[in-house]
């Protein structure tokens, strides 16, 4: 295998990672949670999230290192780009709805279908710690359309502050909204001070925590020999059960489905077949159906599973990854978000932080994406004028070398000191 990389809390036919809402106490005594019930336009818009998901990571991972570890949520991502797209207009909404597979879908849709995500998934499953959370930070002063909060804050319950961003405390009033809805495991989004021109961050917030269906037994847990995409190796603790799982298997790749608490939510670890790497793996993901008739082909089996326990976090910005799908625009001075303000604005940054632990209890999971409005004022014209008197060269440009140089004190006199 070319990375070490679980793809993590797959949600098929939902839109790729678990979330939610409130730490439960003495699960055992929860009622069963209730069910996500999607229209047939939800349920294709979760299908297009999924293709988004896939397209993004292989992006996303394009260069990474053979011994690196790497994990999105793409619903965070999806979630804080569509909070933005609602003050995108004209060709820049077309290239983020496009690059965000909402192309084909109207905007009241997009909206109505991330709210009924927020909104049910936290209780799918009372047995499974979940949380999801929006908010919006802009710069006190700045002109914020009244219709753009709005519509942030109704579907997508987006905390609105008005922050001082000139005030060395306010990247710690971020980070602390942040580190607390990930339950501390990302702690900050913002490094270093705020730069004079951001006048807006747009952030969504992840966190899971699921314990498996069936859990591990720690006495089963043993070292065991891992080999790394380069050829090289590791002894690392393996967590072993023998348990009925559903699997499948295609030429392509080997997959299994881990359920957390009620069933409700799932990691599925996928290992490519053959001489395949991670790399050719995730290309055959981003293939359209290729995942949903892996998901449907899975069946029920006694397995003898053992797994790495593994823990690791991630970074990424990017920027580069959706201009490469498509969303340059928005990243220019040709960008038009004047849904949001009058004031010219651009993206700056599109900020990815994640965080993963998973052990024989189960799995706990963080991650938070940032994107950062910057205002983009077209340059003005430089005006020179030589009104008064000046001096002047004639220059060779390469060397610098000059050939004649001079005053000019009445630019109205032809000739002196004859």
């Amino acid at each position: 295998m070319k990375r070490f990389v679980i793809y993590g809390m797959l949600l098929a036919g939902a839109a790729a990672m678990s979330l939610a809402a409130c730490e439960k106490a003495n699960p055992e005594k929860l009622g069963p949670g209730k069910d996500l019930i999607l229209t047939a336009v939800e349920q294709e818009k979760a299908e297009s999230d999924n293709r988004f998901a896939f397209e993004l990571f292989r992006v996303a991972t394009d260069n990474l290192g053979p011994n690196e570890n790497a994990m999105l949520s793409p619903l965070s991502v999806g979630m804080a780009l569509a909070m933005t797209n609602n003050g995108a207009a004209g060709e820049t909404r077309n290239a983020i709805e496009k690059t965000l597979k909402f192309d084909g879908f109207d905007t009241d849709d997009i909206n109505a279908y991330y709210q009924k995500l927020a909104a049910d998934l936290p209780q799918l499953d009372p047995r499974t710690t979940l949380d999801i959370a929006n908010s919006i930070w802009y710069r006190k002063g700045f002109d914020v359309l009244p219709d753009f909060l709005d519509v942030n804050q109704e579907f997508y319950k987006a905390e609105v502050n008005a922050l001082d961003f000139a005030d060395p405390g306010a990247p710690g009033v971020i980070n602390d909204w942040v580190s607390n809805k990930t339950k501390k495991k990302i702690p900050t989004i913002i490094e270093g001070g705020i730069p004079g021109d951001m006048v807006m961050y747009l952030i969504n917030a992840v966190y899971f925590k699921g314990a498996w269906e069936q859990r591990f037994d720690k006495k089963q847990t043993e070292k065991g020999t891992f080999t790394r995409a380069d050829g090289t190796t590791l002894q690392t603790d393996f967590m072993h059960v023998k348990h009925t799982f559903n699997v499948a298997a295609t030429e392509a790749v080997e997959a299994i489905e881990l359920p957390y608490g009620d069933k409700k939510f799932s990691m599925v670890v996928l290992k490519p077949r053959g001489d395949a790497d991670l790399a050719q793996l995730s290309e055959k993901l981003a293939e359209a159906g290729f995942w949903a008739t892996l998901a449907s082909s899975f069946y029920s089996r006694e397995t003898q599973l053992a797994l790495p326990k593994f823990k690791f976090s991630y970074e990424n910005g990017l920027n580069d990854e959706l201009t490469r799908m498509g969303m340059g625009i928005a990243f220019t001075p040709a960008v038009d978000f004047s849904g949001i303000s009058a004031a010219p604005l651009a993206i700056s940054e599109v900020k990815h932080k994640s965080f993963i632990e998973v052990n024989e209890e189960g799995t706990e999971a963080a991650a938070v994406t940032s994107v950062g409005m910057v205002t983009t004022s077209l340059p003005q014209v430089y005006t020179f004028t030589a009104d008064r008197p000046f001096l002047f060269a004639i220059r060779e440009m390469t060397t610098g070398l000059i050939l004649f140089i001079g005053q000019v004190n009445d630019p109205s006199v032809e000739a002196t000191r004859g």
